[in-house]
């Protein structure tokens, strides 16, 4: 009997970090973990962050309660001290572009928020890998914060619902088989 083994990885806030470190280490790891492929992924807000701010970061660094000084304290305390850096390959996928191609990352739907801080590394991010021919759209929710459809106060927001819907029409495309549609 063979078994379908398609996944695929998604995170939120930070865990789109790990989402995305997992995928290029399966990447990385080419067949060997075959008969689990990886057919896409979802970063919601990613917890991306660098040394070289962005427009973001810069206009809406102290906007609400995920600011940019929290957010930098978080990375201290995560990485060994002899190895932080706001530019070290978890936190900043846009190092690595520069060091590994991404042409054989999967397809990759990237969720912002307008009012996110962090948003415009991850849009950057997503150009990355439209530049090297992946399906990786970007879906921004206008009026919306970091973790919007998550956070337990916003999940029945009206943007939070949206976010569900586009997901589950995105991610669809890549788990059901060829003329045997998956219903949710």
């Amino acid at each position: 009997m063979l078994v379908d083994s398609r996944c695929v990885l998604l995170g939120v806030s930070s865990g789109g970090n790990i989402a995305d470190f997992v995928a290029r280490k399966v990447v990385q790891a080419g067949r060997s973990l075959e008969p689990i492929k990886v057919v896409a992924q979802v970063l919601m807000y990613p917890f991306f962050i660098g040394s070289i701010p962005t427009q973001s970061e810069i206009k809406l660094a102290n906007s609400y309660f995920y600011d940019k000084s929290t957010c930098i304290l978080a990375w201290k305390l995560f990485f060994p001290e002899q190895e932080f850096t706001l530019d070290h390959p978890v936190a900043n996928p846009l190092v690595e572009c520069r060091d590994r191609p991404l042409k054989h990352m999967p397809p990759t739907l990237t969720v912002v928020a307008e009012l996110d801080w962090m948003k415009d590394r991850a849009i950057a991010y997503s150009e990355e890998l439209r530049k090297v021919n992946l399906d990786a759209p970007v879906l921004e929710y206008k009026d919306a914060v970091h973790e919007f459809a998550t956070l337990d106060f916003l999940v029945d927001s009206r943007q939070a619902e949206a976010c569900r819907e586009d997901i589950a029409i995105w991610v669809k495309k890549y788990i059901s088989h060829k003329g045997h549609e998956l219903s949710y």
